[in-house]
């Protein structure tokens, strides 16, 4: 099973370990250092000092997403997952994809200088997935424009039944020595994902709709009108179906039984990536 933290510091190391993971599972991606917009750095963003992207070799299939203070390190991952972190978007978000852009898979590795790593520090998520998208049109020639079309959506309503979310009790920890040291004690806006689950402390319906949208494969958009914080705890039929997981319910039988809450099928605008080209990089 594939679990990860929704709630990442890119300011130290931060590591995904991927290990055969859905095609609609939820991407590592990446998050804000700091929500003060004064702490952004504004103006030119450093340039990686150092960058290197190689076909993956190796036998393993286990993937890899690593970030620390200086870069990232990403092992064995198709241009198209690097594409949709760089742009914070979802794989039904990609049209014009080939066929090795889904199944040949990549090592990449950039650094900043060490002149740069306080700036670096203080990028949000938009201007390091910038840096990113950079790196991917230098090293793959990579080539896209943005639409907005429209698609077949889900709206993730209250169901007649009335909403049984739980409200949560989760707190924020004091300082980030205290969370460090006791990780189980704080855990508000932590999600853990996997096949047929999702586990959420802490978090906002917004959050459980973005997951949805995966285990769906189309966006899911929240109309609840819930704004509170919830745990959640959910359970469901998985695509891939087994012995042991055949009569778990349907995510939209799940959702009602489990949280009072129903997908409805509607129409509405997406925003969508189009890839116009790209080539398999050199080795260097």
């Amino acid at each position: 099973m594939y679990k990860w933290s929704a709630r990442l510091s890119i300011a130290t190391v931060a590591t995904f370990i991927l290990l055969t993971l859905p095609t609609q599972a939820q991407l590592p991606s990446f998050s804000d250092v700091s929500s003060d917009p004064s702490n952004l750095v504004m103006g030119p963003l450093p340039e990686w000092d150092v960058a290197s992207v190689k076909p993956h070799l190796a036998e393993d299939h286990n993937m890899s997403w690593r970030t620390n203070g200086d870069g990232l390190i990403l092992e064995n991952l198709p241009l198209e997952w690097m594409i949709c972190s760089a742009w914070n978007l979802k794989p039904f978000q990609l049209s014009g994809l080939s066929g090795w852009m889904k199944s040949s898979t990549f090592d990449l590795t950039a650094k900043v200088s060490v002149d740069d790593i306080a700036a670096y520090n203080k990028l949000s998520s938009a201007q390091r997935g910038a840096m990113l998208q950079k790196l991917l049109g230098d090293r793959f020639h990579l080539k896209v424009h943005l639409e907005t079309k429209t698609s077949p959506v889900y709206d993730l309503a209250v169901d007649k039944s009335g909403s049984k979310l739980k409200p949560s009790t989760a707190i924020d920890p004091p300082s980030p020595e205290e969370s460090k040291a006791n990780p189980e004690k704080y855990k508000k806006d932590t999600a853990s994902t996997g096949p047929g689950m999702y586990e959420g402390t802490g978090v906002t319906v917004k959050s459980l709709a973005s997951q949805l949208g995966n285990v769906l494969g189309k966006p899911v958009r929240d109309t609840t009108g819930l704004t509170g914080l919830y745990d959640i705890n959910l359970r469901f039929r998985p695509e891939e179906t087994t012995a042991d997981n055949a009569d778990a319910p349907s995510i939209f039988s799940a959702l009602q039984e489990q949280l009072g809450l129903k997908l409805l099928p509607d129409k509405g605008p997406i925003e969508m990536l189009v890839v116009e080209g790209a080539q398999k990089p050199d080795p260097n």
